[in-house]
């Protein structure tokens, strides 16, 4: 008994379906990924009020898009939100810092932004590699 269905030979090849959504060895979809994230992130990084550097305009986003960087010598302090006093090795006080800009901009400003705008991530990184959020 034939059904009349046709199979062809199909040729698969992972590696070109991968790079075609950015998921390939070039790293797009991460390099856009961490990019994303550092935008997304802009508003609740602390600024400084006065003259000095701001921390939210140093990020460094690596070349491969394994990481944002936010350098310098008080950018830990400030992200935990903690006073630091003493001379190298300096210690926490116990006191909170107060920012510029709270309570938008604070510590922490990674996890605050994933928990305010996280689907919007997901939804814009999703469409980038051509899937859909869940």
């Amino acid at each position: 008994m034939s059904f009349g269905i046709k199979i062809k030979s199909v040729n698969i090849t992972p590696s070109k379906i991968l790079a075609k959504h950015g998921l390939g060895s070039d790293n797009k979809a991460r390099k856009y990924l961490a990019t994303s994230v550092a935008k997304y992130c802009d508003p609740y990084v602390p600024m400084s009020a006065g003259a000095g550097a701001h921390l939210k305009n140093q990020k460094q986003i690596a070349p491969d898009g394994s990481k944002v960087t936010y350098p310098g010598p008080y950018a830990h302090y400030v992200y935990v939100g903690l006073v630091m006093v003493g001379r190298a090795p300096k210690s926490y006080s116990g006191r909170a810092l107060n920012y510029h800009g709270a309570p938008m901009r604070g510590k922490e400003w990674d996890k605050r932004m994933l928990a305010d705008r996280g689907g919007d991530l997901k939804r814009d990184f999703a469409a980038y590699v051509g899937g859909r959020a869940k």
